[in-house]
């Protein structure tokens, strides 16, 4: 007689995995690799989540989301949205950030370069962010065309100045730029 399947080892694995590829990133990843760290066959892995390709797309979006939900539980959905992307910058800037902003620009790259295999990872990744900065203006009386233009500006510079601190670790540098370009936007009430 089989074995009843565990329904728990699935979410325990993926919480391992994930494990795995932020402390590893996924340019070299390894299936056989991961099962030999984390104390399982490549072959449950695989029954789990199917091919390397949707494994990965797996912990692309699981990741994702638990970013999204961490985001929104700690970005303020009111107030001025200079003074919430300037938090959102330092919070983004912290020295433990910066393992996952490597593995999100490594991911983001990935699922880029490959569409066919990873989906629409990278643009609903994209579409994410740009609601989410564009709300904020929005909130704090930006017309819909401003918020959105005022949103994608700023999600812009902070993707641009995310991937040059995940580059360089220069904290310092990138926080004087941010900040400048946060003053240099108009009220959110007013069109640019």
């Amino acid at each position: 007689m089989p074995r009843p399947v565990d329904p728990d080892l699935r979410p325990r694995l993926l919480e391992q995995i994930i494990a795995y590829v932020v402390a590893n990133g996924v340019a070299a990843f390894s299936v056989r690799a991961l099962a030999a760290a984390i104390g399982t066959s490549h072959r449950t892995i695989l029954y789990h989540f199917g091919s390397r390709e949707q494994l990965l797309a797996t912990v692309f979006d699981t990741i994702r989301e638990s970013g999204r939900a961490t985001l929104e539980a700690t970005l303020p959905r009111q107030g001025d949205p200079k003074r919430i992307f300037k938090a959102t910058w330092r919070y983004l800037a912290q020295p433990q950030m910066r393992p996952t902003l490597c593995l999100f620009y490594e991911m983001y790259a990935i699922a880029t370069r490959d569409p066919d295999l990873f989906g629409d990872y990278a643009r609903r990744t994209a579409h994410f962010w740009l609601v989410t900065i564009s709300a904020r203006f929005s909130n704090a009386g930006a017309s819909p065309e401003t918020a959105r233009l005022l949103g994608g500006m700023t999600i812009a510079m902070l993707r641009g100045a995310t991937l040059e601190l995940a580059a360089t670790g220069e904290v310092e540098r990138l926080t004087e730029a941010v900040d400048a370009f946060l003053d240099l936007l108009p009220p959110a009430g007013h069109a640019p």
